[in-house]
C-alpha cells in the first residue's frame, strides 16, 4: 500500500498537536517529579531550596522515616485493604446488577432503572447518610468503606452497554446446554468482559485509594484511618507544628517536616501510578463499549 502523502498543513497540525501534548505532559508530570526529587534529597539540604531537576544531596532517610512510623504503616495497610476489598465487591455487585438489568424479561426492570437513574442526580445528603450508617452500626467499622459504595449506576450503564455487545447466540447455546444464569455470568460473561471489568476496577480503585471523605466523617478510630487522612494531617501546618517532635523524635536527624511530607505524598501516589500501565490496554476498549442506553 502506498503511504498517504501529508501536505504541509497536515504536518503543521501534527507538529502543533505534538507540541501541545508535550507541554501538557510536562505540566502534568513535573509536579510529581518535583515531589520525587525532593523526597530523595537530604531534608536539611532541601530546605535551602533551588532543587528543580535532580536531587542535590541524595538520601533515603526520608523514606526510612516514613516506614518507621507505625501510624503511616497502619494507614497504608488500611488503604490497601480498603481498595482491594472495596473494588472487588463493588465490581462484582455492579456487574451482577448490570447483567440482570440487560434481561428484557426481568420483572419490574423499568422500575429498577428509574430508581437507579434518580440516584445519579439526587442524594440524601451528609446528615441523613450519617444517621443511616449509625443505625446500621457502620460507624467506626471497616464495612463503611465497602457497603455504601457497592453500586454506582454510571458503572452499571457501562457494564450493560458491554454485555449487550456480546453475541446473543452465546447465551442461547449455553441455555440449550443446560447452563443457568450464574454459570453463564461467571464462566462466560465475565471472562469475555475483562476490558470493561478492568476499566471499572480502575475507576473504583482510584476512588477508594484517594477518598478521604468517609474516614474523615465516619471513622474516628486511628486503626481504621486510611493514608489520605494521614497525609492531610501531615500537610496541615498547624498539625505539623504540634506533632513534629512525635514524628521526628529528639534524635539528630536531617529529615525535615517538609521532606517527610514529600516522601509520604510519593508513597501514596506510587501504587496507583504503577497499576495504571497494566490496565491501560483495557482502558480504551472498556470506555468505547458502544452507546450507553438502558
Amino acid at each position: 500500500m502506498n503511504a498517504i502523502k501529508l501536505t504541509w498543513e497536515d504536518k503543521a497540525v501534527n507538529a502543533a498537536a505534538v507540541l501541545i501534548a508535550l507541554v501538557l505532559l510536562i505540566v502534568a508530570a513535573y509536579p510529581l517529579y518535583y515531589v520525587l526529587i525532593n523526597s530523595l534529597n537530604d531534608g536539611a539540604d532541601a530546605a535551602s531550596g533551588n532543587i528543580y531537576f535532580y536531587p542535590r544531596k541524595f538520601s533515603l532517610e526520608n523514606y526510612s522515616m516514613v516506614f518507621m512510623q507505625n501510624y503511616l504503616i497502619t494507614g497504608l495497610g488500611m488503604s490497601v485493604a480498603r481498595t482491594v476489598v472495596g473494588t472487588a465487591a463493588a465490581v462484582l455487585v455492579t456487574a451482577m446488577a448490570a447483567y440482570a438489568l440487560t434481561k428484557e424479561n426481568l420483572r419490574f426492570r423499568k422500575l429498577y432503572l428509574a430508581m437507579a437513574i434518580v440516584t445519579m442526580y439526587f442524594s440524601g445528603g451528609l446528615i441523613p447518610l450519617y444517621f443511616v450508617l449509625n443505625e446500621l452500626h457502620l460507624l467506626n467499622n471497616f464495612l463503611v468503606y465497602v457497603l455504601p459504595s457497592l453500586f454506582t449506576f454510571f458503572h452499571c450503564l457501562l457494564f450493560m452497554a458491554f454485555f449487550r455487545e456480546l453475541p446473543k447466540e452465546l447465551y442461547e447455546s449455553a441455555y440449550i446446554d443446560g447452563a443457568n444464569d450464574l454459570y453463564i455470568f461467571f464462566k462466560l460473561v465475565i471472562p469475555l468482559s475483562m476490558p470493561v471489568v478492568a476499566t471499572i476496577s480502575l475507576f473504583v480503585g482510584v476512588n477508594h485509594w484517594n477518598d478521604y471523605f468517609v474516614p474523615s466523617f465516619f471513622i474516628s478510630r486511628e486503626s481504621l484511618q486510611t493514608l489520605p487522612v494521614i497525609l492531610i494531617r501531615l500537610l496541615s501546618l498547624s498539625e505539623a507544628q504540634q506533632q513534629i517532635q512525635q514524628y521526628l523524635g529528639n534524635h539528630q536527624s536531617k529529615v525535615t517536616m517538609e521532606s517527610l511530607r514529600y516522601a509520604t505524598l510519593f508513597v501514596s501516589i506510587l501504587p496507583i501510578t504503577l497499576l495504571y500501565p497494566f490496565v491501560q490496554r483495557f482502558f480504551v476498549k472498556g470506555m468505547l463499549v458502544g452507546s450507553i442506553k438502558a
